[in-house]
C-alpha cells in the first residue's frame, strides 16, 4: 500500500487556488510597504541555529547528516533564525534599514493532529536596522491590516513585551531552573501548577498574576518600575491611528523561540483554533535591532471566504475539427483568456456539465463555429 508520510500537505484545485489568493494579497501588502522578497534556502548548519531555540522546539527539528561536511543539518524551522544567520555573512554590503520578506515552508516534528502539519507554509517580514518605537508601530500596523486584507472575521492581535516579563524575573531571584520552569507555565497559561510551583519556592510577587493580565491598556499602569513606558507609548499611537478595537494587551505572552527581547504579539480572529500570525522584537539575533512577524499561510486557507475569485471565466472548446480548436486556443491565450479543448467525443448536455463544473464562461463548437454563453 503506498501512502504519504505523516503530517505532509497536497494543495490542488480550490485549495490551490486558495493558498495562491493567500500569497498574492500578502506579497501585495509586503511590497507596497516597501519590502523586497528573499528566499532563504531550506536546510541549514544544526549548530549554527540551535542556540535560538528552546529544548522543545530543537527536538523538532528534521535533523541528518551532510555527507560531504559531516555536519549534522537541520531542515529549516524557522526562517527568521536563518535570515539572522544571513544578515550576518552580509551585514557590510546591507544597506539599513532593510525591509525584506519570504514566502515559503518550514519543516517541524510536531504530534500529529487534525490541522496539524509538520511542513508549514508561511510568509511573513522583517525590519531589519530599526530599533525605534515607529519601527514597531509600522510592524504591528502591517500586522493589523494583513489580517484584515485576508477578509478575517474580527481580526486582532495580542500585545505583550518580553522585556517586562524578564525585568519582573530578574527581580525575583529564581534560580535558571525555575526560571525555565515558570517561563514555561506561564507560555501554557497553566495557572494552577504556577501557582503551587511559585508557593514551593517562596515565592511572592508579581509573577503569578502576569498570565491573568489580559485587557485593555489601563492594565500597564504600576508597572513603570518593569519598564512598561514603551508599550504604553506604542498602544497610544495604535490608538490614535483607529486599532484600539484592533489589539488587547497580554503581558503573559512568553515564546518558544528563545530570540525576543521586546514587543512580542499574536494574532487571531473569530473562527480560528490557534494563532494565525505570531511575531515580536529581537534585538540580539542578528546583532542589529529587528522585528518582524510571520503568518501561518495553512491556517488562513482553512478559515479564509471568498477570498478566491470564482466568477466563470474563459472558453472550453469542443467539436471534431482538432486544428480549428488548437489555432482559436493560441488566438485566445494571445487575448489573456484561459482555454481548454475537449477531446472526447461527449453529448452536449455532458459538455456543459463540465464547463460549467470548471467554470468556463463560454462554450465554443467548431463544428458549427458558433460561442454559447453559460
Amino acid at each position: 500500500m503506498t501512502v504519504m508520510p505523516e503530517g505532509v500537505k497536497i494543495y490542488f484545485g480550490e485549495n490551490l487556488k486558495k493558498k495562491i489568493a493567500v500569497e498574492t494579497i500578502l506579497k501585495n501588502i509586503f511590497e507596497s510597504n516597501s519590502y523586497s522578497l528573499i528566499e532563504l534556502p531550506a536546510y541549514e548548519f544544526y549548530k549554527d541555529i540551535e542556540e535560538n531555540f528552546s529544548l522543545d522546539m530543537r527536538n523538532k527539528m528534521y535533523k541528518f547528516v551532510d555527507r560531504d561536511s559531516g555536519e549534522t543539518v537541520t531542515l529549516r524551522p524557522d526562517m527568521t533564525s536563518l535570515l539572522a544567520k544571513l544578515v550576518k555573512l552580509r551585514k557590510e554590503n546591507i544597506v539599513l534599514p532593510e525591509r525584506i520578506f519570504y514566502i515559503g515552508d518550514v519543516f517541524r516534528y510536531d504530534e500529529i493532529k487534525s490541522g496539524v502539519y509538520r511542513e508549514i507554509s508561511q510568509a511573513g517580514v522583517e525590519l531589519i536596522g530599526e530599533d525605534s518605537d515607529k519601527a514597531d508601530i509600522e510592524i504591528l500596523v502591517m500586522a493589523i491590516e494583513s489580517l484584515k486584507k485576508l477578509g478575517l472575521k474580527n481580526p486582532k492581535i495580542e500585545i505583550g513585551d518580553i522585556s517586562i516579563l524578564n525585568s519582573i524575573i530578574s527581580k525575583s531571584n529564581l534560580s535558571k531552573e525555575d526560571i525555565v520552569i515558570v517561563k514555561d507555565l506561564i507560555l501554557k497559561k497553566d495557572i494552577p501548577t504556577l501557582d503551587k510551583f511559585l508557593k514551593n519556592i517562596n515565592y511572592t510577587g508579581i509573577l503569578l498574576k502576569l498570565p491573568m493580565m489580559i485587557g485593555d491598556k489601563t492594565i500597564l499602569e504600576g508597572l513603570e518600575e518593569y519598564g512598561s513606558e514603551k508599550l504604553k507609548r506604542i498602544v497610544n499611537v495604535l490608538d490614535e491611528l483607529g486599532y484600539k478595537d484592533n489589539y488587547i494587551i497580554d503581558l503573559g505572552i512568553v515564546k518558544v523561540m528563545e530570540y525576543y527581547t521586546g514587543i512580542v504579539f499574536n494574532g487571531f480572529c473569530d473562527n480560528s483554533r490557534d494563532f494565525i500570525l505570531n511575531g515580536g522584537r529581537y534585538d540580539k539575533l542578528m546583532e542589529i535591532s529587528a522585528l518582524g512577524f510571520v503568518i501561518n499561510v495553512d491556517n488562513i486557507v482553512e478559515i479564509a471566504d471568498n477570498i478566491v475569485n470564482d466568477e466563470k471565466n474563459g472558453v472550453y472548446i469542443y467539436g471534431k475539427d482538432y486544428i480549428k480548436a488548437m489555432k482559436m486556443k493560441e488566438k485566445l491565450i494571445l487575448e489573456e483568456k484561459r482555454v481548454e479543448i475537449s477531446y472526447k467525443d461527449s453529448s452536449e448536455e455532458e459538455i456543459k456539465e463540465y464547463a460549467t463544473k470548471k467554470l468556463f464562461k463560454y462554450l465554443y463548437n467548431t463544428n458549427t463555429d458558433t460561442k454559447i454563453s453559460l
